[in-house]
């Protein structure tokens, strides 16, 4: 199953190849010298065929367990929904299977092994998996064994590629978990509108958070299908081939005949049905303003905007996701949806240079971007909303009503915690962690800041809290501290599974 990286494939035309963008600011002269060495880096790596990591952080090969374990703690003490329980085993099993792939990537390519141990290793992942679908999914073994082994060869052949064309973009563990994501989103999509599409399908009795979770699959599906398109067919990189996909892909999300009535008109009744939705939305609009104006002003100054401009985004992102949780989940639900798409396509826009917006967008990414975004991806951004999203798009029915401790577990790690260590850290730290630039003030403000805000929800009467979520709020509390204080890697990604994992004890 498994091949070396010498012999591995892989597009001979690079979305990132055509990502290199030259600023005509002098202001911007150093930045555009320093990404020039980091695409000259991807092009050797590319005719070396190795990967190149992003540089001056660890591997991170633990990340690799955070998924697996994320989707496992929800069968420990809250099981899903029971119309979810299949789905969410399989992935969860799918999950594990990809956490010993990369394990096994490791030993493969960076350990002295033996011809027969490294058949072995090749071998493990694929039949780990296929075991799990027989057993847990009960399944039967054709099934399992086909499926298992194409899963792990899809998500190994990706990994390798992705880290070759976006060099210097991600840790091991940092593409583990995004590519982990994105296979287990594949898997998710395939698998709810093979069900839509059943026999049984015009029985079901659809709930509003069912008809949108369907559109937003398939509008992200053929996002992705326009990703693919346009990595693999170069001449589809031009201003007009690319509007012309965007206004395809628009056609089909909002036309496709995934709901009765068609997306479009579905989502306009689910808006227009309740008069608090609007509010919401007419909130959220606000918002996006004032991120915008955030942006404008920060552009107009030359400076690189440092880390407590850009925890003005924490700060944002926590309005709007504390108030969709508690009052709207199924309207935030799909608002993620929304922004990650068009957070996607304004990335391409900037990557492809695509009038008018691209240069605008450059100067932003030059502005914005910290020592983590050393490759040609704005990963920073994409990073901040995946975390916070997290735990509605892991967690089975999230707008049940039963999980809203858990639903704010990226919000409380990220926008809160993370926020409060950075401003105190870098105001009032003095006593530093060991082999860390943290503080330990800063580790405390994490923890009080995330307990302070749960205390008032639970005053105000818009959490319920019990001694056991207490305790395990707490130790999440502790230990995600700890882990922002001494990790190297994207804390926006790994604090809020982080969280997740261990207030889901409770």
């Amino acid at each position: 199953m498994r091949r070396s990286i010498s012999e591995t494939e892989h597009s001979e035309s690079d979305l990132s190849s055509g990502a290199t963008t030259e600023s005509n600011s002098s202001d911007y002269e150093q930045e555009d010298r320093h990404h020039s060495s980091r695409v000259h880096d991807s092009t050797t790596a590319k005719r070396d065929n190795v990967m190149l990591p992003r540089p001056w952080a660890s591997s991170g090969g633990w990340m690799c367990f955070l998924m697996p374990l994320a989707l496992a703690s929800r069968f420990l003490n809250a099981p899903p929904c029971k119309e979810q329980v299949h789905l969410h085993l399989m992935l969860t099993v799918t999950a594990a299977g990809m956490c010993v792939e990369t394990l096994c990537f490791f030993v493969y390519f960076f350990a002295d092994t033996s011809i027969l141990a490294k058949c072995i290793i090749s071998l493990l992942p694929g039949t780990f998996t296929a075991l799990g679908f027989g057993f847990c999914l009960g399944t039967s073994w054709l099934f399992a064994v086909v499926a298992g082994f194409l899963m792990i060869a899809g998500y190994q052949h990706f990994y390798v590629c992705m880290m070759r064309g976006f060099s210097r973009c991600f840790t091991y563990g940092e593409a583990s978990i995004l590519f982990q994501g994105l296979m287990l989103f594949v898997i998710s999509a395939t698998y709810r509108l093979y069900e839509l599409c059943s026999a049984d399908a015009d029985a079901k009795t659809f709930s509003d958070f069912d008809r949108l979770n369907l559109i937003m699959l398939n509008a992200l599906m053929w996002l992705l299908i326009l990703c693919v398109l346009v990595i693999a067919v170069p001449r589809l990189r031009g201003p007009i081939p690319f509007y012309l996909l965007l206004g395809l892909l628009v056609v089909a999300v909002t036309s496709a005949p995934v709901t009765s009535p068609v997306p479009i008109v579905a989502l306009l009744q689910f808006i227009f049905r309740d008069p608090k939705r609007l509010q919401i939305i007419g909130f959220y609009l606000v918002l996006v303003l004032l991120t915008g104006a955030t942006v404008t002003w920060q552009l107009r100054h030359t400076v690189q905007a440092n880390t407590r401009v850009r925890k003005i985004f924490h700060l944002l992102i926590v309005l709007v996701f504390v108030p969709g949780v508690l009052f709207q989940c199924t309207l935030l639900y799909l608002a993620t949806g929304i922004a990650l798409a068009a957070f996607v396509v304004l990335e391409l826009m900037r990557l492809l240079e695509i009038p008018p917006f691209s240069d605008r967008l450059t100067d932003a990414f030059h502005s914005f971007r910290d020592e983590k975004d050393a490759g040609v991806l704005a990963l920073t951004p994409f990073c901040l909303l995946i975390g916070c999203s997290m735990p509605l798009w892991l967690t089975p029915c999230p707008c049940s009503g039963k999980d809203t401790l858990i639903l704010l577990s990226g919000i409380l790690a990220v926008g809160v915690g993370d926020t409060a260590a950075s401003v105190v850290g870098s105001k009032m730290g003095r006593n530093m962690w060991g082999n860390s630039s943290r503080s330990l003030e800063g580790t405390i403000a994490f923890v009080m800041s995330i307990l302070l805000s749960v205390w008032l929800l639970e005053a105000t009467g818009l959490l319920a809290m019990t001694q056991a979520k207490w305790f395990a709020t707490i130790f999440a509390a502790i230990n995600s501290a700890l882990v922002e204080a001494f990790t190297d890697q994207v804390d926006n990604l790994v604090l809020p599974l982080v969280f997740y994992i261990l207030v889901g004890l409770a």
